[in-house]
């Protein structure tokens, strides 16, 4: 058996460094963070082959004494921390003194520096670990680090290496997240001679935005902020028709520090679901300042995951914060007008608005189906429609006459006060067309504006269980015939340890048995909703540990609002659509369904004489 010994120090770093310098683009990260923290005005990048042969990283930060450059270099020597109680309150961007160390140990690498009352500076190499003796060197003050040939005595790491355009996109990336967080910053990028980033000092965050994102997308960014108290935000989000899959241009900075926290993301992504697609994310700039001593940066040697002292208060603020903006985005709503707005001639004409609210009529329309004596059991399922009747692909029967499908009819949607037919011109539907049982299509002003009728109704739905939830409580129908639903001991318990949020979300439910749960009431404007598949949604909703009462009941909306919808296939009638149609005649948001699917698509008259090759 081989005898313990002290590994070489070199090899030491050179091992370390693997957790700092996974490629160039941890150097550049490292190096550029450095200088801010060193209160750098100007920093100036220089790539060759996208880093894989030479990075150069220049500031007119303040500089380094010659007789510190040796410590430096060393590992875990730092000017950021003098004691263990600093690192309660960490405010730089670096703070473990490991980044130049793991960088020279992996490189050849020269730093020359200059303090602002020095007559001179001075300069120290180091070549793959092996330090070389302080010498005097002309430079300006600041700082000026050059790292060449990185990982060339480690072929095992550089083989790793992707090719020299890959290599260059992650180092770009780094520049703009850093320019982005510090728009006081002036940031200039050069890549094999070609000047590819040049950003002045002092611009404000949409000059900086345009920058980094292009001027056509900054333009459309929606601005917002809110400092109302300790925990600080800013944001710029782009527009839905702009968003990509993956989260390449989702930017979250704390404190100045860009941070991919799992939490801060799940935070964002909750707060833009209901305007993007599932799995789409906009270009997003995202900035929030809290008191350092409520963050510990000290996680990951990468120092991009954090923690917080106060998790569920930060995360919920995200989340508020980007939907109350976004709401009033002027692209949360089209142009053409609402839902519900229908043109004649000589100028608009609006459906008549409804208030949400629930009558009498509801109550025994709801109740009807439970007395009929269904196998569901429940009062909520009413009827079925032609469309869930008939085999799927089949013809189907049209409605009979005056009837409506289940939760678009006088048993869920609003009361209306009657208006003379003269008051809305044509009939109310005359402009509206359904096709394929899935979307209607109708004329606007700009061209065509095609409506899928399942996001529209869940939409709907979800604005009008919030609008009640706001005033009290979700108005409940009790079920005369309980519904009663199988489940495990631990998924009973634990549906029931969540039964007074669900209240008030509208649903009402208790233990029948060890392993029977009774759902006593729903919504009383969701007639489609069925208890069995509410329960399945319940269930995976409470198993999710980050959601506290108030997430509980706004997903229960989410989910609710889905299972409540027409569906596509769903036949309407006349009177179908006008009261959907009236329902959201006054949306606060009606682009995207509750899950982020559009609503509307508008064909321009341009997209249409293209389509007809009419230019």
């Amino acid at each position: 058996m081989p005898r313990i010994r002290r590994l070489d120090p070199v090899v030491v770093d050179q091992i370390a460094a693997g957790e700092v310098v996974e490629r160039p683009a941890s150097v550049v990260k490292e190096l550029v963070e450095n200088a801010l923290d060193a209160g750098a005005r100007r920093i100036h990048v220089v790539l060759r082959e996208g880093g894989t042969r030479r990075i150069e990283v220049r500031d007119d930060g303040c500089g380094i004494v010659a007789e510190d450059l040796p410590l430096a270099v060393s590992s875990h020597a730092t000017s950021k921390l003098t004691g263990p109680e600093d690192l309660q309150c960490i405010a730089s961007l670096g703070f473990r003194g490991e980044a130049l160390a793991s960088i020279a140990a992996v490189s050849r690498f020269a730093l020359t520096s200059r303090v602002p009352d020095a007559e001179a500076g001075a300069e120290l190499r180091v070549a793959f670990g092996r330090v070389e003796p302080v010498r005097a060197a002309a430079a300006a003050p600041g700082t000026r680090v050059v790292v060449e040939d990185l990982f060339g005595e480690l072929p095992a790491r550089r083989k790793f290496l992707k090719r020299p355009a890959t290599e260059y996109a992650h180092c770009r990336a780094w520049v703009e997240r850093l320019a982005l967080a510090h728009p006081e910053v002036a940031f200039r990028l050069e890549h094999d001679g070609r000047v590819s980033l040049a950003a002045e000092a002092d611009e404000d965050l949409d000059a900086r935005c345009a920058a980094v994102f292009g001027p056509r997308v900054a333009e459309a960014m929606v601005a917002m902020a809110d400092d109302r108290s300790d925990l600080r935000l800013e944001a710029r989000v782009g527009p839905p028709d702009a968003a990509r899959r993956g989260s390449s241009r989702l930017h979250v900075f704390l404190n100045g520090r860009w941070v991919r926290d799992p939490r801060l993301l799940h935070a964002v992504r909750e707060g833009l679901r209901e305007y993007v697609p599932l799995g789409h994310v906009p270009p997003l700039l995202l900035r929030l300042w809290m008191p350092p001593e409520l963050v510990d940066v000290n996680v990951h040697p990468q120092k991009t995951e954090v923690r917080f002292r106060e998790e569920r208060r930060v995360v919920g603020s995200v989340i508020a914060f980007l939907r109350a903006g976004l709401a009033a985005a002027p692209w949360a709503t089209r142009s053409v007008g609402a839902v519900g707005t229908r043109f004649a001639e000589g100028g608009r004409r609006s459906w008549p608005s409804l208030r949400p609210g629930a009558g009498a009529g509801t109550a025994a329309a709801s109740a009807a189906p439970a007395a009929s004596g269904e196998a569901s059991g429940s009062a909520a399922a009413a009827a079925p429609s032609p469309a869930e009747s008939r085999p799927r692909g089949g013809p189907a029967e049209p409605p009979a006459e005056g009837s409506a499908l289940p939760g678009l009819g006088a048993a869920s949607a609003p009361a209306v006060t009657p208006r003379p037919a003269a008051a809305l011109g044509r009939s109310a539907t005359a402009d509206v067309l359904q096709v394929a049982r899935t979307f209607l299509v109708r004329e606007v002003p700009e061209g065509l504006e095609i409506l899928d009728q399942h996001a529209l109704h869940e939409r709907v739905n979800l604005e009008e269980l919030r609008e009640e939830l706001r005033r009290g409580g979700v108005v409940v129908q009790p079920l005369l015939v309980p519904a009663l639903v199988e489940v495990t001991r631990e998924e009973a318990a634990l549906l029931l340890e969540h039964a007074d949020a669900l209240r008030r979300a509208g649903v009402e439910l208790d233990a029948m048995g060890e392993t029977t749960l009774a759902v006593r009431g729903i919504p009383a404007r969701l007639e489609r909703l069925q208890p069995e598949s509410l329960v399945d949604d319940l269930l995976r909703l409470v198993r999710r540990p980050e959601f506290g009462p108030e997430d509980l009941i706004e997903e229960t909306l989410h989910s609710m609002a889905c299972r409540g919808a027409v569906m596509a296939g769903d036949r309407l009638t006349p009177e179908d659509l006008r009261h959907l149609l009236e329902r959201g005649a006054e949306l606060p948001q009606d682009r995207t369904c509750a899950h982020g699917r559009p609503v509307r698509v508008v064909l321009s008259v341009a997209d249409l004489e293209r389509a007809f090759h009419r230019r």
